[in-house]
C-alpha cells in the first residue's frame, strides 16, 4: 500500500465522516462505484485526479484539502492563514458557527 494513497484515503475518509455520508452514499454522489470507494478510502487503489475531483465535488470540499498529505502548515504563515485553512471544506452554516465561537471569545476576553 503506497503512503501517499494511504493518506488520501484517510482525509477522504474523514472528511466523508464530517459531512455524515456513508461509503456508499459518497460513492452515489461521486458516481462511482462503492466498492472501489472503500479501496480508495483504504489506500488499496490509487485514483486518478478525474475522480478524486468528482469525489471533492461530492464531498463540497477543495480538492486541495483531500491530496493534502504532510499534515502540517508552513511555519511562517499567519494565524488567520491557518484558521482559514481548517474552514476548508466545512458547509457556510458550519464556517458561521465557528465564527460565531470565535467572535465570543474575542468579546469576552475584551471583558478582561
Amino acid at each position: 500500500m503506497n503512503e501517499i494513497s494511504r493518506n488520501i484515503g484517510e482525509n477522504i475518509r474523514a472528511i466523508r465522516k464530517q459531512k455524515g455520508f456513508s461509503q456508499e452514499q459518497l460513492a452515489l454522489r461521486a458516481e462511482i462505484n462503492g466498492s472501489y470507494m472503500g479501496q480508495v478510502e483504504r489506500g488499496e487503489k490509487s485514483p486518478t485526479i478525474d475522480v478524486l475531483s468528482k469525489i471533492a465535488h461530492a464531498l463540497q470540499c477543495p480538492l486541495e484539502q483531500l491530496v493534502h498529505v504532510d499534515g502540517a502548515l508552513p511555519e511562517e504563515i499567519s494565524y488567520a492563514d491557518k484558521i482559514a485553512y481548517q474552514l476548508q471544506g466545512l458547509t457556510v452554516k458550519e464556517q458561521e458557527a465557528v465564527y460565531k465561537f470565535v467572535k465570543q471569545l474575542v468579546q469576552f476576553k475584551e471583558l478582561d
